[in-house]
């Protein structure tokens, strides 16, 4: 069970947090808008705090990173010593990001797992290795590791597509997802009133999950909250905690109902 959390966890950041295929012939656009960041979210299961989670992008010369991994762990994850990580390391090449290795871990008292990705553009193919031995996956038509497609969401929403649909190397398979854009809203987070574009994952019509992540328009559209529950509700939650672009924390500004209420005096005035 607890490692099931954790995946529905890391992989739903992973997923929602990246979970849109690149769109060929914006280079130039997506060095502007995707700077180097670090980002820390807290998880919350049942309304408790279950972990923290980082997220950080840094690049040295035309080599870029993204790195994700759990810490303060509390309750039964704090008891049983989970521990999880993933990192992507590519470069950019007319205009898709292309990752060259990818390794994700997750551990437990008593129990390991881990798998890594190679990618061969050149063959179009990618050698996976895990606990099913070494697995080759076709690479034609733009499949990703989960981490990488994180690195074209901003692009496309700056572009307005709201209709998203991506194969993702899952260790020994290819995983079909398909996202929509709902609506675009003010939430607030640990950095107070940010403007929010919703995106869905559409599932098929018998899946009891729904799927859900808010990104800041203002900020690269990085993600600051996401949600994945049944239909009964219960869940798991991830919130934004900080966020530093270029080095520099993000301040936080008022509250969404602060805002409201200033308007309206300013508008009663």
């Amino acid at each position: 069970m607890t490692e099931r959390l954790y995946s529905s966890t890391i992989f739903f950041l992973s997923t929602l947090l990246l979970a849109f295929s690149p769109t060929p012939g914006f280079a130039a656009e997506i060095f502007a808008i995707l700077p180097d960041y670090t980002a820390v979210y807290k998880v919350m299961h049942k309304g408790d705090d279950l972990a923290g989670v980082t997220i950080q992008l840094s690049h040295q010369d035309e080599t870029w990173t993204l790195h994700g991994y759990t810490h303060d762990m509390q309750g039964l994850a704090d008891l049983l010593k989970v521990k999880g990580a993933q990192t992507v390391t590519g470069r950019w090449q007319d205009g898709n990001f292309k990752p060259d290795n990818y390794d994700f871990s997750f551990s437990l008292v008593g129990y390991n797992s881990a798998w890594q990705a190679s990618f061969d553009w050149s063959a179009d193919i990618v050698t996976t290795s895990g606990k099913s031995g070494n697995v080759q996956l076709p690479l034609t038509g733009g499949a990703f590791d989960p981490f990488s497609l994180s690195l074209n969401v901003g692009s496309l929403l700056e572009q307005g597509q709201t209709h998203m649909e991506v194969n993702i190397v899952d260790e020994d398979k290819l995983k079909n997802h398909v996202y929509q854009v709902e609506m675009e809203e003010p939430v607030d987070t640990a950095l107070g009133c940010l403007e929010t574009t919703r995106v869905k994952r559409i599932r098929n019509k018998k899946s009891k999950r729904t799927s859900l992540a808010w990104y800041a328009n203002d900020y690269s559209y990085i993600p600051v909250q996401m949600r994945h529950f049944k239909k009964n509700g219960k869940g798991l939650s991830m919130q934004i905690v900080s966020l530093e672009v270029k080095g520099q924390p993000i301040r936080a500004v008022a509250s969404c109902m602060t805002g409201d209420a200033e308007a309206r005096q300013a508008g009663a005035g």
